[in-house]
C-alpha cells in the first residue's frame, strides 16, 4: 500500500492519486494500523503533550490486586468480556443484552438466551440508556457470574464469527439449555469475576455513583455508522473504559485514542462528554480527565472538543465506504 498523502487535510482521505482510504474495520482496528488517517489524525494533532500525559498516569499506578489465571484454568478474553458484562449488571438491573443476542441468532441460540434472561428477572428487552445513576442487578452472585460467562461466550460468537461457536466452548455444550450455559464457566473464571467485582464495587462505582444525567451501556454513536464502534460506559458526562489487562497500566497511546475516538464519533453531541476515565480494574486504578484540560495539554496549544470533532467528522466523512448510506 502506498504511504498516505502528507498534509492531509480533515476532509482527505488519500492514499495516492488514484485511491480513497475506505474505513476496513472498528476504532480500535483503525488505531491499530499505523497507515490509517483515523490514527495519523491523533497522532498529528494529539501527540505533543502525550509523554507528559503517560509519565503522570504510569507515577500514580499502584501495584496488582488480582493476578490473572492461567490460560487453560480461563481464557483472558472471556474474563474481559465478562467482565464488561457484570459492569453493565452493576449500574442497571436489565442492561440490554443485544451483543450477546446477535452472538445467539447466529449459533441458534435464541431461545437458551431468552430463558437465560427469564432467569435473571429480564421482563422486557433491556435497557441501553438512561437516566441515572440506577440500582444493580438484584441477582444472586453465583447466578449473575455464570450468566456473564455465558453472555461472554455468545458476545465471542458475534464478535469473531459463526465459525468460533463450532470449536469453541458454545460448541462443546453438552445440550442447548440455559443450565447447560450456565455451567460452561470454569472455577477460576468464575473466582476472577468475583473479585473483579468487588474491585469495581470498592473503586469504580462509588467515582461515578453521584453523576446525573444521561448513562449509556455499551453506547455507540453517530460516527459508529462509518466506523464501528461501542464504549463501554457513559455516566453523567463521563465516558469509562475498562480494562482486565495484567500488563503494569501504562496508557498505552491506543487506549488514550481509543476513548477521544469515542467523544469525536459522537458527533451530534448526544451524551454530552465532558470527561473520560480508564479503569484498570486488576489495579483498582481509575483515571479520570477534564477534556477542557486533557485536550489542550496533549494537543500543546489551545484545542477544543467541538473543534477536533468537527475535524475528525469531516476526516470519517472523507473515508466512507461509498456503499454506506450517509446520515
Amino acid at each position: 500500500m502506498a504511504p498516505i498523502t502528507t498534509g492531509m487535510s480533515a476532509s482527505q482521505c488519500i492514499i495516492s492519486d488514484m485511491t480513497r482510504y475506505v474505513i476496513r474495520g472498528p476504532l480500535t482496528y483503525e488505531l491499530a494500523q499505523k497507515d490509517s488517517p483515523i490514527r495519523r489524525f491523533l497522532d498529528d494533532r494529539l501527540s505533543p503533550g502525550l509523554k507528559d500525559v503517560q509519565a503522570a498516569y504510569r507515577t500514580a499506578a499502584g501495584p496488582m490486586l488480582i493476578p490473572g489465571v492461567p490460560s487453560e484454568a480461563a481464557d483472558a478474553g472471556t474474563i474481559g468480556t465478562a467482565t464488561d458484562w457484570v459492569m453493565r449488571f452493576l449500574v442497571h438491573p436489565n442492561p440490554s443484552l443485544l451483543l450477546a443476542a446477535r452472538g445467539a441468532a447466529l449459533c441458534g441460540m435464541l431461545p437458551v438466551l431468552k430463558e437465560l434472561a427469564f432467569m435473571l428477572g429480564f421482563r422486557d428487552g433491556g435497557t441501553e440508556k438512561f437516566t441515572g445513576p440506577a440500582r444493580s442487578s438484584g441477582a444472586a452472585p453465583d447466578l449473575l457470574h455464570r450468566a456473564c460467562w455465558g453472555l461472554a461466550l455468545l458476545t465471542e460468537v458475534y464478535r469473531r464469527g459463526p465459525g468460533i461457536a463450532a470449536i469453541g466452548p458454545i460448541g462443546r455444550l453438552p445440550h442447548r439449555s440455559a443450565r447447560s450455559l450456565l455451567d460452561a464457566a470454569p472455577d477460576a473464571g468464575l473466582n476472577q469475576l468475583a473479585a473483579l467485582q468487588n474491585v469495581m464495587e470498592s473503586a469504580l462505582l462509588p467515582a461515578i455513583a453521584s453523576r446525573e444525567g444521561v448513562w449509556a451501556i455499551g453506547p455507540v454513536f453517530a460516527g459508529s455508522e462509518i466506523m464501528p464502534g461501542d464504549a463501554d460506559l457513559v455516566a453523567g458526562g463521563l465516558l469509562t473504559e475498562l480494562k482486565t489487562t495484567s500488563k503494569k497500566p501504562s496508557l498505552r497511546v491506543t487506549d488514550l485514542w481509543q476513548v477521544l475516538g469515542y467523544v469525536f464519533m459522537d458527533y451530534v453531541d448526544e451524551f454530552a462528554i465532558t470527561d473520560v476515565a480508564l479503569f484498570s480494574a486488576r489495579y483498582g486504578y481509575l483515571v479520570r480527565w477534564n477534556l477542557d484540560v486533557l485536550l489542550p495539554q496533549l494537543a500543546g496549544r489551545p484545542v477544543t472538543t467541538a473543534s477536533l470533532r468537527a475535524e475528525f467528522r469531516e476526516l470519517l466523512e472523507g473515508c466512507r465506504d461509498d456503499g454506506k448510506p450517509s446520515r
